[in-house]
């Protein structure tokens, strides 16, 4: 049985121009000691997951962006019906690499793979960080989907701009001034605008019909690195919530720079919650992001939030270590 199992998303930003090369690439690094899979959509991913589970696979290396990498522990999870999983190595292969940043893997997908092999082949101890996952549970659908961050209001809307007008690092750019200026001109069209829903934390039904921002995460930073979360969560028993409304985001604009850094307190008007949490339940919901993927309905739908499985996750910085 091999030890490790490579998924490789040639959809992926940096692997769309070069899938053979990176290919060829990852097979001079692991030889034969590895599974190497380019899989198309989640059918394929489907098919290479459940010989990853027969395999009984230790390491679980993904290349593509945080979607891809959503999609894949989804599956394996969804497949093996075990809350244990392989160690996860994330390689920066996407648009949107969270996780990886999170973890400390910023080096190309290459020298990580290099790294990783470097430590198995001399039989050195791996360096690990641990997260949680979150389990997404919609009303309509037969399994929940697991990821690291689900998000809508603000930045669900931010993306569909994003990816309608093309992505990349221009369009994020003129967005992100586009969202500056709205924002100082007090617009509630467009990316401002309120989502009418009900919110319910840890069984309390807030008492606000709308807000313009919601997110929770099990990372300790967001993106661009910006560290909004204000508690720490125990990985598999709580995790980070953010929860904004209107009035927060106009009578604190001037807090909010800062808070991209170093987090902001929730208030006593209930406009602005940011705080580790154990469940999340919302009505009402018509379109959010799971670790960059969006997931647009046309009908109205009840989403449960609540802790997943823990994630034993590659990193060179890590906070623990296990045997090769």
């Amino acid at each position: 049985m091999k030890q490790i199992g490579i998924i490789l998303n040639p959809l992926a930003r940096i692997n769309k121009k070069k899938t053979a090369d990176i290919i060829g690439d990852l097979k001079d690094i692991f030889g034969d000691k590895a599974l190497l899979c380019s899989t198309n959509n989640k059918e394929e991913t489907s098919d290479v997951v459940k010989d990853f589970i027969k395999q009984e696979i230790k390491f679980l290396l993904i290349s593509g962006g945080d979607g891809t990498i959503c999609n894949v522990l989804t599956s394996y999870i969804n497949h093996s019906g075990k809350n244990e999983l392989p160690v996860v190595v994330p390689l920066m292969g996407g648009t949107i690499n969270m996780i990886g940043a999170d973890v400390g893997l910023r080096q190309d997908q290459l020298s990580v793979c290099k790294n990783l092999y470097e430590l198995i082949s001399t039989n050195k101890n791996i360096p690990i960080t641990q997260r949680g996952l979150l389990r997404i549970e919609e009303n309509n659908s037969e399994q929940p989907i697991f990821g690291f961050t689900w998000i809508d209001g603000l930045l669900y809307n931010f993306m569909l701009d994003y990816y309608s007008q093309g992505a990349g690092v221009q369009v994020a750019s003129m967005l992100a001034i586009k969202t500056i200026l709205m924002s100082i001109a007090d617009s509630e069209n467009g990316i401002f605008k309120q989502v009418n829903s009900v919110v319910e934390i840890d069984g309390k039904v807030l008492p606000n019909q709308n807000h313009i921002f919601l997110v929770s995460s099990c990372l300790k930073r967001f993106v661009f690195g910006f560290n909004i979360f204000h508690d720490k969560p125990e990985p598999g028993k709580n995790f980070n919530t953010v929860y904004m409304r209107e009035p927060f985001l106009k009578e604190s604009r001037h807090k909010i720079p800062l808070g991209l850094y170093r987090g902001l307190k929730s208030d006593d008007k209930e406009n602005f919650i940011n705080e580790a949490v154990k469940h999340l339940r919302i009505e009402r919901n018509k379109g959010y992001i799971i670790d960059g993927e969006i997931y647009k309905n046309e009908n109205e739908n009840e989403i449960n939030i609540s802790p997943g499985p823990l994630l034993n996750i590659f990193s060179p910085k890590g906070e623990e270590e296990i045997s090769a």
